[in-house]
Protein backbone atom coordinates (compact mmCIF):
# COMPACT_ATOMS: atom_id res chain seq x y z
CA UNK A 1 0.00 0.00 0.00
CA UNK A 2 1.32 3.43 -0.95
CA UNK A 3 1.08 5.80 1.98
CA UNK A 4 2.88 8.83 0.57
CA UNK A 5 1.59 11.27 -0.21
CA UNK A 6 -1.29 10.72 2.18
CA UNK A 7 -4.59 12.62 2.04
CA UNK A 8 -3.31 15.49 4.17
CA UNK A 9 -0.18 15.89 2.05
CA UNK A 10 -2.25 15.84 -1.15
CA UNK A 11 -4.52 18.57 0.16
CA UNK A 12 -1.54 20.69 1.19
CA UNK A 13 0.12 20.22 -2.22
CA UNK A 14 -3.11 21.19 -3.99
CA UNK A 15 -3.57 24.23 -1.75
CA UNK A 16 0.03 25.38 -2.20
CA UNK A 17 -0.21 24.97 -5.99
CA UNK A 18 -3.47 26.89 -6.08
CA UNK A 19 -2.21 29.77 -3.94
CA UNK A 20 1.29 30.07 -5.40
CA UNK A 21 0.85 29.09 -9.05
CA UNK A 22 -2.76 29.64 -10.09
CA UNK A 23 -4.17 32.46 -7.97
CA UNK A 24 -1.54 35.09 -8.88
CA UNK A 25 -2.32 34.74 -12.61
CA UNK A 26 -6.06 34.38 -12.27
CA UNK A 27 -8.50 36.82 -13.77
CA UNK A 28 -9.98 39.26 -11.24
CA UNK A 29 -13.43 37.66 -11.52
CA UNK A 30 -11.92 34.24 -10.67
CA UNK A 31 -9.97 35.29 -7.57
CA UNK A 32 -12.85 35.19 -5.09
CA UNK A 33 -13.78 31.65 -6.11
CA UNK A 34 -10.17 30.52 -6.01
CA UNK A 35 -9.72 32.01 -2.53
CA UNK A 36 -12.84 30.15 -1.36
CA UNK A 37 -11.37 26.91 -2.72
CA UNK A 38 -8.03 27.64 -1.01
CA UNK A 39 -9.84 28.32 2.28
CA UNK A 40 -11.82 25.08 1.96
CA UNK A 41 -8.61 23.14 1.36
CA UNK A 42 -7.04 24.80 4.40
CA UNK A 43 -9.99 23.85 6.60
CA UNK A 44 -9.92 20.27 5.33
CA UNK A 45 -6.18 20.01 5.99
CA UNK A 46 -6.51 21.36 9.54
CA UNK A 47 -9.45 19.05 10.27
CA UNK A 48 -7.47 16.03 9.08
CA UNK A 49 -4.42 17.12 11.05
CA UNK A 50 -6.38 17.69 14.27
CA UNK A 51 -8.96 14.88 13.93
CA UNK A 52 -7.41 12.34 16.31
CA UNK A 53 -6.53 14.88 18.98
CA UNK A 54 -9.92 16.57 18.75
CA UNK A 55 -11.76 13.24 19.00
CA UNK A 56 -9.71 12.24 22.03
CA UNK A 57 -10.33 15.58 23.77
CA UNK A 58 -14.03 15.53 22.94
CA UNK A 59 -14.30 11.97 24.25
CA UNK A 60 -12.49 12.98 27.43
CA UNK A 61 -14.90 15.88 27.87
CA UNK A 62 -17.93 13.62 27.45
CA UNK A 63 -16.43 11.07 29.82
CA UNK A 64 -15.90 13.79 32.42
CA UNK A 65 -19.42 15.11 31.91
CA UNK A 66 -21.09 11.70 32.18
CA UNK A 67 -18.63 9.99 34.54
CA UNK A 68 -17.81 7.33 31.95
CA UNK A 69 -14.71 5.79 30.40
CA UNK A 70 -15.81 5.19 26.81
CA UNK A 71 -13.60 5.46 23.73
CA UNK A 72 -13.97 7.70 20.67
CA UNK A 73 -15.60 5.06 18.46
CA UNK A 74 -19.14 6.03 19.39
CA UNK A 75 -18.54 9.79 19.52
CA UNK A 76 -21.31 10.68 17.06
CA UNK A 77 -23.88 8.69 19.03
CA UNK A 78 -22.71 10.23 22.30
CA UNK A 79 -23.02 13.74 20.85
CA UNK A 80 -26.61 12.97 19.82
CA UNK A 81 -27.27 11.87 23.40
CA UNK A 82 -25.66 15.05 24.71
CA UNK A 83 -27.93 17.13 22.46
CA UNK A 84 -31.00 15.29 23.75
CA UNK A 85 -29.86 15.77 27.36
CA UNK A 86 -29.29 19.50 26.82
CA UNK A 87 -32.79 19.86 25.31
CA UNK A 88 -34.26 17.95 28.26
CA UNK A 89 -32.52 20.23 30.75
CA UNK A 90 -30.53 17.37 32.27
CA UNK A 91 -27.68 19.64 33.35
CA UNK A 92 -29.75 22.58 34.64
CA UNK A 93 -30.38 21.38 38.19
CA UNK A 94 -26.75 20.92 39.22
CA UNK A 95 -24.29 23.83 39.06
CA UNK A 96 -21.28 21.49 38.96
CA UNK A 97 -22.78 19.69 35.96
CA UNK A 98 -23.54 23.04 34.33
CA UNK A 99 -19.90 24.05 34.74
CA UNK A 100 -18.69 20.75 33.24
CA UNK A 101 -21.12 21.14 30.33
CA UNK A 102 -20.00 24.73 29.71
CA UNK A 103 -16.34 23.69 29.79
CA UNK A 104 -16.98 20.81 27.37
CA UNK A 105 -18.96 22.97 24.94
CA UNK A 106 -16.37 25.76 24.99
CA UNK A 107 -13.51 23.29 24.41
CA UNK A 108 -15.40 21.65 21.54
CA UNK A 109 -16.26 24.99 19.94
CA UNK A 110 -12.66 26.15 20.31
CA UNK A 111 -11.38 22.99 18.61
CA UNK A 112 -13.79 23.49 15.71
CA UNK A 113 -12.77 27.13 15.42
CA UNK A 114 -9.09 26.11 15.38
CA UNK A 115 -9.78 24.14 12.21
CA UNK A 116 -12.23 26.51 10.54
CA UNK A 117 -10.71 29.90 11.37
CA UNK A 118 -7.56 29.70 13.51
CA UNK A 119 -6.87 33.44 13.21
CA UNK A 120 -9.89 34.05 15.45
CA UNK A 121 -8.04 32.34 18.29
CA UNK A 122 -4.97 34.53 18.05
CA UNK A 123 -4.54 36.95 20.94
CA UNK A 124 -5.83 40.44 20.26
CA UNK A 125 -3.12 43.02 19.66
CA UNK A 126 -3.80 46.40 21.16
CA UNK A 127 -2.57 49.45 19.29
Amino acid sequence: MNDHPDALELIRIASQTLVQDILPGALPEQRYTLRMIANALGIAARELELRDTDSALETLGLNTLYGETKNAEDLQQRNRQLSRDIRRGTFESNSAQQAKLRQHLLATARAKLAAAYPKALAPLKLK
